[in-house]
């Protein structure tokens, strides 16, 4: 596996699945993804009722937290392939196809996320995109 690619697999891995912190008045940990997933979901209420009152408010925290999430999984990745671009390909890969069956094997099986905007407060990964 080139480097670029495993940085690019590493990238997805961190974005669907690295618990990162929603901060303002809720409290949570959720993949970046699921920030994208708030920013589209207020998006669309902005959209189809109007930005009035609070929407424009959250609309920027979740814009602001989507960007820096993604920047953030960006930045890992990259620093986890540049580590990785010293070993041969074939040990490369191995550590990278470890990486996506460890981490979302526990991101399935362990509810590893706690989510403000949910009926439980925490969930599994399938909970937290869903």
């Amino acid at each position: 596996m080139q480097p670029r690619r495993a940085r690019r697999l590493l990238f997805l891995l961190f974005f669907l699945a690295l618990p990162l912190p929603i901060l303002g008045p809720w409290g949570g940990l959720v993949p970046a993804a699921r920030h994208w997933i708030l920013l589209g979901a207020t998006s669309a209420v902005a959209l189809a009722e109007g930005a009035a009152g609070p929407v424009p408010g959250i609309l920027a925290l979740f814009a602001v937290h989507a960007v820096g999430g993604t920047l953030l999984c960006l930045a890992l990745a990259w620093a986890a392939a540049r580590g990785l671009a010293r070993l041969a390909p074939r040990e490369r890969t191995r550590v990278v196809v470890a990486a996506w069956v460890v981490g979302v094997a526990a991101a399935v099986a362990f509810e590893v996320y706690v989510t403000p905007f949910g009926r439980a407060a925490t969930a599994n990964l399938v909970g937290v995109l869903s």
